[in-house]
């Protein structure tokens, strides 16, 4: 069985070649497909060079794969027709399985980053080919690697989702659901709602962030206009500072929050928790 993961130089990319090997799929068995492929390492697999925005870099990619995993991409207001070729070469090329990576709820979100997610689900059950979406929830290793040290540092987390929930997942675990699905047995048709098993408010996160800190942190809730604004100031491209801000308003509709127990089941063990993973980060500011 040939794999071929489509993003496979992203952070999340990267931890869905480590599932699959730990499943024990060979590595000439596995292609991993991106831009930039420096940032693949020593990955020991088959490395091809692949732009959503080149059809025919995708379809040479995609020749001869059996199952294919699309995470999807970062160039907002394009991904839509970039994914929907990707989905069109997968059919081309007669692949039994086709992955991808979405956003929670998405069918249903009222937020603009999740209406592309929608089109390419969309696409997907439209194609023909055979699929799994996998509506992967908030990254916990945001909150680790970015929020956590900057929060700890300023006393203040702040934001515009008022008392929405979250329910974080690691780019580990969320990639370890993809390989299962990817080398599993049936999974075609599912959509499945990946989260953790605990969920937080933004003030839950100040709290977790203070305890693992040994500072003050609290949430401070501001319009989502003057969270934009703050973006902007920080050196924000308009267009990235309006989705983020629009997302902020989709957490306060709870459209980050998940309770289907899906990747717990997926990967066969409880989700990290925000408190556990702070405690492998060190208080300087470092990753877990």
């Amino acid at each position: 069985m040939t794999i071929v993961v489509l993003g496979a130089t992203g952070h999340l990319g990267r931890h869905v070649l480590a599932g699959l090997k730990r499943r024990g799929v060979p590595a000439a068995d596995i292609t991993a497909a991106g831009r930039d492929l420096s940032k693949l390492g020593d990955q020991n697999v088959r490395a091809v060079r692949v732009d959503y925005a080149d059809a025919a870099t995708v379809r040479a990619a995609l020749r001869g794969a059996d199952r294919a995993l699309l995470i999807s991409g970062g160039d907002f207001g394009r991904r839509v027709a970039q994914h929907a070729a990707v989905i069109d070469a997968a059919g081309a090329a007669g692949v039994a399985l086709l992955a991808y990576t979405s956003t929670p709820h998405a069918a249903g979100s009222g937020m603009a980053m999740a209406r592309e997610h929608a089109a390419t689900e969309s696409h997907l059950r439209d194609s023909g080919v055979p699929f799994t979406v996998l509506r992967n929830s908030m990254y916990l290793d945001i909150l680790t690697g970015q929020v956590a040290p900057r929060a700890a540092a300023r006393g203040v987390v702040e934001g515009a989702s008022g008392k929405g929930r979250i329910s974080p997942a690691s780019r580990a675990e969320l990639g370890d659901a993809a390989a299962e699905v990817l080398v599993g047995a049936g999974h075609a048709g599912a959509v499945y709602e990946l989260g953790g098993a605990r969920s937080y408010t933004m003030d839950d996160v100040a709290s977790a962030i203070a305890r693992w800190s040994g500072r003050h942190v609290e949430y401070r809730d501001v319009p989502a206009g003057d969270y934009r604004a703050m973006l902007v100031k920080q050196g924000m491209p308009e267009k990235v500072a309006e989705i983020f801000a629009d997302t902020q308003l989709g957490i306060a509709r709870d459209e980050f929050y998940v309770s289907s127990g899906d990747l717990t089941r997926l990967i066969g063990r409880p989700s990290r928790t925000l408190e556990e993973a702070l405690s492998r980060t060190a208080t300087s500011g470092s990753s877990g």
